[in-house]
């Protein structure tokens, strides 16, 4: 059963939402506070959390942000956002929260049922507003450039042809290279004729050009790009198979090792006390885990330290249990 957490000040607004959705199957959760909507969404994860957009004790805006800068949130669960506002700030102010869909009130029951379905099957459902931009992560992996796009290598490219690199030990090496001093060619001279051509190579230049001078110049940038392309992807494979090679090692599971191998240096210890040690573990893992199912728990801090305490005595008893084996 989808699982909806609605968050309302107005008491039979909230009553009115929860039951309309409770006959469409969800489990509701009633919240009338944003800071319980806060502690409550984190400690449960619904699929859904449906805010109301009004409130006159705090911005719903600001606790959406607070709750989808939590990693598992984010994962797990979607904002709805119920507003009276359709503008373009507005729903770029909620994209930016994190809200996955802003429904303009008054609300068609119907369409906000099957919108909630969807958001609680993880269906794609189109955000509030398009807020992603040139050159700035969305947080999640994504591979979102291709070498149509003229300036996607420039920042690499940058970082590697800076200052710092083209300095003077660097022209001097080259001048090394050539069999040239600092006497037959002035250093600063070359630093800035590489830095010229490098400027050229990957910007190109901005004077204005013929028809035919144009054609010219952008088959050679194309060859320019295209072999800087194939540099790339071929370094791009090589880090790949280190990322591999690094990744199976881990992979490796170590066998057991016996850390005392000497039986005198052993300590007895009467099997009665080991029985009533795996059988104390045993309540303290079940009352543990007990605490640690959602709603059970409202302090998120205690949540996870009961969350701990409950996988060490889980680790304890399957120490517990090989020893017997």
């Amino acid at each position: 059963m989808h699982t909806v957490l609605i968050a309302d000040e107005q008491d039979g607004r909230r009553s009115l939402l929860a039951s309309s959705i409770e006959r469409h199957g969800f489990e509701v959760t009633r919240i009338s506070t944003l800071r319980q909507c806060e502690g409550t969404a984190l400690a449960t994860m619904p699929d859904v959390v449906l805010v109301d957009g009004t409130w006159a004790t705090g911005d719903a805006l600001s606790s959406c942000s607070r709750l989808t800068s939590d990693p598992e949130f984010a994962l797990k669960s979607r904002i709805v956002l119920l507003s009276k506002h359709s503008d373009d700030d507005h729903l770029m102010a909620a994209a930016q929260a994190g809200v996955s869909e802003v429904i303009q009130k008054p609300v068609d029951m119907s369409m906000l049922v099957g919108q909630l379905t969807k958001h609680a099957n993880k269906a794609f459902v189109p955000p509030p507003a398009e807020i992603k931009t040139a050159g700035k992560s969305t947080g999640v992996f994504e591979i979102n450039v291709t070498a149509d796009e003229p300036g996607w290598a420039l920042p690499i490219l940058k970082e590697v042809l800076n200052d710092a690199t083209i300095d003077e030990e660097f022209v001097m090496n080259v001048l090394g290279d050539l069999e040239l001093d600092g006497d037959d060619v002035e250093p600063e001279r070359v630093m800035a004729i590489l830095r010229t051509a490098f400027d050229r190579l990957i910007v190109g230049a901005d004077e204005e050009l013929s028809d035919n001078e144009d054609r010219d110049r952008e088959v050679k940038r194309a060859e320019v790009s295209s072999k800087m392309i194939e540099a790339m992807e071929n370094r791009a494979k090589e880090l790949e198979e280190e990322i591999a090679l690094s990744l199976e090692r881990l992979m490796v599971m170590p066998d057991k090792v016996a850390i005392i191998a000497d039986e005198k240096e052993m300590m007895k210890v009467d099997p009665n006390a080991m029985e009533m040690t795996r059988l104390s573990l045993e309540v303290i893992a079940d009352l543990l885990f007990e605490l640690s199912l959602p709603g059970r728990v409202d302090d998120t801090t205690l949540l996870t330290q009961v969350q701990d305490a409950a996988q060490m005595a889980s680790d304890a008893l399957d120490a517990l249990r090989n020893g017997e084996d």
